[in-house]
C-alpha cells in the first residue's frame, strides 16, 4: 500500500504537467508477474496515444527513482466504465450517477451500498441508496467506490 501512494505522489506532478490525472495505482502479482497498473483520465477522456505517452514517462520515472525491487510489468489504461472513486473531486465529477460503495465501517448496520450520488460537501457524499433510500458517507469511511450502471 505504501509504494502504490509513493508512486502515485511520483506520477502525479508529471502527471498534471501534460494535463491528465492520475486516478489510481495497483501493484498486484498476477500468474507470477508483478503488474503495475497506472490509471490515468483527463477533461475529455484519454486515448491510447495518452496512454503510450504517459507510459514512456512514467517508465522513465520509475527507472531513474529505482523504486520497485521486483521485475514489473507496467500497464497505463483509462478508468474504463466502471471507473473507481477515491477522491471528493471523483465524486463530484459523477454527481447523478450511480456507484457502488463499500465501507470500513457500517452505517446503519450496512456497509455495501448502491445508488445514485446525489450531491458531495465537505469530505461527506449524499447517496440515494436502492436499500434503504438517501445516506450520507464520509469519504475517509469508504473502503471501495466504483461508478455503477444499474439495470
Amino acid at each position: 500500500m505504501f509504494k502504490v501512494r509513493e508512486i502515485e505522489n511520483l506520477f502525479s506532478p508529471f502527471a498534471e504537467k501534460e494535463k491528465v490525472e492520475v486516478v489510481d495505482v495497483c501493484y498486484t502479482k498476477e500468474n507470477g508477474d508483478w503488474i503495475l497498473k497506472i490509471f490515468i483520465d483527463k477533461e475529455n477522456g484519454v486515448n491510447m496515444d495518452d496512454c503510450e505517452r504517459l507510459s514512456k514517462i512514467f517508465s522513465k520515472i520509475l527507472d531513474e527513482n529505482d523504486i520497485l525491487d521486483n521485475s514489473y510489468i507496467l500497464e497505463v489504461s483509462s478508468p474504463g466504465l466502471n471507473r473507481i472513486l477515491k477522491k471528493e473531486s471523483h465524486f463530484k465529477k459523477f454527481v447523478r450517477s450511480n456507484a457502488r460503495i463499500q465501507t470500513f465501517n457500517p452505517i446503519n448496520n450496512q456497509k455495501n451500498f448502491l445508488g445514485e450520488i446525489l450531491e458531495v460537501l465537505n469530505g461527506s457524499i449524499k447517496l440515494n441508496d436502492v436499500t434503504n433510500g438517501q445516506v450520507e458517507i464520509r469519504i475517509n469511511n469508504i473502503k471501495k467506490a466504483n461508478v455503477e450502471e444499474l439495470l
